[in-house]
């Protein structure tokens, strides 16, 4: 290969070609010069349109090297059940046969020139023919076949090692090492524009070896490509850069790293503001770990890429920055993650126009106007969306889910009838983050009919595209373009993009009038952790729930408990032991307790109020302690106490009696204690029957938490969350 091109395969001699030509399968042999489309197997790899039949693509004039690339590239594309314009392919056919006996130059393989001197090459004979130059959308409409078929020659006559091409397609080049579920399967990686050769090269080489090993996910590498291959080298370029060791002596590294930072904060992002902290940080992290990893690693880099330039690394180059200098975000001041459930409910009332075909439309009401708002013709982005405010997963672990996600939960029958808000089923998701965590969770009903209902869809949409033999899905949700075979999963790219068109067409605001961001589906994650942790569900079964390791990474989701802990505390009046209220003002009593940090201080009937420097002398015997307090969320408990306490005497009574014959007195030492314990529980349950709104509701395991107060309760708020059953 020469400047990224091949040079011609010069005939069907050439290894090469002869190797395509083995391996085209039975049935796309070329026939009498002539490709057509609107037969099978051809038919299968062409776009179907009711207007416009198929073309019949003629072969005449175009070398035989270029016919055996031409229909090596469509059975290719049959087999990953992909599709081409034949229309668009035709053009190309043509195009090439006109170059084929260009006296200028000799042209009898695809892979003889570049993208770009084909698309030049497209652009003169459109002018031949028309006398004028194509429009605008001309190249638009033409380099992406033309690029799939280079890329695939490239591919295939590549002599060398994967990681030397300038373009990287896991889903094209299964040599390129991913996980076998990967998130960003389909993504593209172009190394082309990155100026400097040394650095491109060692970018590729890096990520090839860090695949191979395990240090990085493919999911990772197209922001490092952003990070490494613009940041960094638009900064190099512009610093007078141009070798490896970055600068003269290792002590002069430091500085250029400091400067590289300096230019990070000056960056403007694509709105024109400068980049945000999260996007500064991560560049730092992926300079630091490719550097750090190319220093570790400078022998063979320097084999590698014949460059030997790697092995004048330093430790001063393994450590760029030291500690407190790579930026992080403040996550107390940054975007609020939490949508607001009048705007998340108000999105999900009107989720049906993503399903709606089309040519149809729905009468919205949208800022006090009546609006026609047409259909998107996509009923999984409305089912995968609603899975993921319902279940709180990841975008990518609901669209990576497999076709058969619900296991059944035994000696419950998740067909019959049941109460809605009851667990019938498992659902079974792609755990695509962290390694070893859950990959299960408890399902509604709800769940379970939007699973049905989309198993059903892709049963349909896969029988129709092939009707002979549908083929067995990999995935519940799947790509809708060059997807024949239902291998490829549907794109979260995809899915955000419908989101944010909806969201903004349908002007979603939030309480104080900015318009929602629901681009950013992670959000829901956020959201749904803090409506189980806030409705009262312990922190170790919202960690299960989520799929966490630690409860740690659950609490980052529980930016809104603190607030939540004070106004459910300040709503209720506080009693003492003898039934009385505290003479304490309520935010003293909170401050007091602490409850977002001190939690021994919790009792399952109450609060202590004893600071938390001193120790407690009295074990359990809190009713009768100066320090307890309590409020109308505990009334439920105190009258179980009082109810098992007046039980217990009575056994120790009769107890006593039948040992000593005689009835225990009230001056008994176990009894009085008890006796004193019973009326302080009867004076509390007096005084807090008398407490008005004093009504509240359980969470499973937490005695005390309340509902939200009611002037928060809105008709698009779920009832009955799943630490409430």
């Amino acid at each position: 290969m020469v400047d990224g091109r091949f040079s011609a395969p010069g005939g069907l001699s050439v290894p090469g070609v002869v190797a395509l030509v083995e391996r085209i399968p039975a049935g796309f042999e070329r026939a009498a010069g002539v490709i057509d489309f609107r037969t099978a197997p051809f038919s299968q790899v062409t776009y179907a349109y009711r207007s416009r039949p198929a073309a019949r693509v003629a072969l005449v004039g175009l070398p035989e090297p270029m016919r055996h690339e031409l229909v090596w590239w469509l059975s290719l594309l049959h087999a990953g059940g992909e599709r081409v314009n034949s229309w668009t392919l035709q053009a190309w056919v043509r195009v090439a046969a006109a170059l084929a006996v260009d006296p200028k130059r000799v042209v009898d393989s695809f892979a003889c020139l570049s993208v770009d001197e084909w698309i030049q090459a497209a652009k003169r004979h459109f002018h031949d023919r028309h006398g004028r130059l194509p429009g605008p959308v001309f190249e638009q409409t033409n380099r992406a076949t033309i690029a799939r078929l280079c890329a695939a020659l490239v591919r295939a006559y590549s002599p060398g090692e994967w990681w030397r091409a300038e373009v990287w397609e896991p889903r094209r080049d299964p040599r390129i090492p991913v996980r076998e579920h990967e998130p960003l399967g389909n993504a593209r990686l172009r190394f082309a524009e990155i100026e400097q050769p040394w650095l491109r090269e060692a970018i590729k080489w890096f990520f090839a070896s860090a695949l191979e090993l395990g240090v990085l996910a493919w999911s990772t590498l197209p922001g490092y490509r952003t990070y490494l291959g613009s940041y960094f080298s638009q900064f190099l370029l512009g610093s007078g850069i141009d070798h490896p060791c970055l600068a003269d002596s290792e002590s002069e590294v430091r500085g250029v790293a400091l400067s590289f930072l300096a230019y990070l904060r000056a960056r403007r992002g694509r709105g024109g503001g400068p980049l945000s902290l999260v996007s500064v940080g991560l560049s730092q992290s992926a300079v630091s770990t490719f550097y750090a990893f190319m220093a570790d690693h400078r022998h063979e880099a320097a084999k590698a890429l014949d460059e030997p330039g790697w092995l004048d690394l330093s430790d001063a180059h393994a450590r760029l920055w030291r500690a407190g200098e790579f930026v992080r975000r403040d996550r107390r001041t940054g975007p609020v993650d939490y949508i607001e459930p009048e705007a998340l409910g108000r999105i999900v009332s009107q989720l049906d126009i993503l399903a709606l075909a089309r040519d149809q439309t729905k009468t919205v009401l949208v800022d006090g106007e009546q609006r026609e708002i047409a259909g998107r013709g996509d009923p999984q982005a409305m089912r995968a969306f609603l899975l993921e405010v319902l279940t709180g997963r990841r975008i990518n672990e609901i669209l990576l889910i497999d076709p058969e996600p619900l296991i059944a939960l035994p000696g419950i029958d998740a067909g019959a009838e049941h109460d809605p808000d009851a667990f019938v089923a498992r659902l079974r998701y792609r755990q695509s983050k962290i390694a070893g965590a859950p990959d299960t969770i408890l399902v509604e009903r709800e769940v379970v009919n939007i699973v049905n209902e989309q198993q059903c869809w892709l049963a349909e949409h896969l029988a129709a595209a092939n009707p002979i033999s549908p083929p067995a899905a990999r995935y519940l949700f799947v790509a809708w373009q060059s997807n024949r075979n239902g291998t490829q999963p549907y794109s979260a790219h995809t899915l955000r993009e419908r989101l944010l068109g909806l969201a903004n067409e349908l002007a979603i605001r939030d309480s104080h009038g900015r318009l929602v961001d629901f681009q950013r589906t992670h959000r829901m994650r956020h959201t749904r952790a803090t409506e189980l942790l806030n409705g009262g569900v312990p922190i170790h079964v919202v960690q299960r729930y989520l799929g966490h390791l630690s409860p740690e990474m659950t609490m980052r989701y529980a930016d809104t408990l603190p607030k939540t802990h004070e106004r459910e505390f300040l709503r209720f009046k506080k009693l003492g032991s003898d039934g009385r209220e505290l003479s304490l003002d309520p935010a003293d009593i909170y401050e007091m307790v602490q409850l977002s940090r001190h939690t021994d201080r919790i009792l399952p009937n109450g609060v202590c109020l004893l600071p938390p420097l001193k120790r407690c002398e009295r074990g359990n015997a809190c009713l009768t302690c100066d320090h307890f307090a309590t409020d109308a969320r505990h009334l439920p408990e105190l009258a179980a106490q009082l109810s098992e306490t007046e039980a217990l005497i009575e056994r120790r009574r009769a107890q006593h009696h039948k040992r000593t014959g005689r009835e225990m007195s009230d001056g008994n030492v176990w009894l009085e204690q008890r006796l004193a314990e019973g009326r302080s529980l009867g004076s509390i349950i007096a005084a807090l029957g008398a407490v008005e709104d004093g009504q509240a509701v359980r969470g499973a395991g937490v005695a005390g938490r309340a509902t939200q107060p009611a002037e928060s309760d809105t008709s698009g708020e779920r009832e009955g969350r799943p630490g409430e059953r």
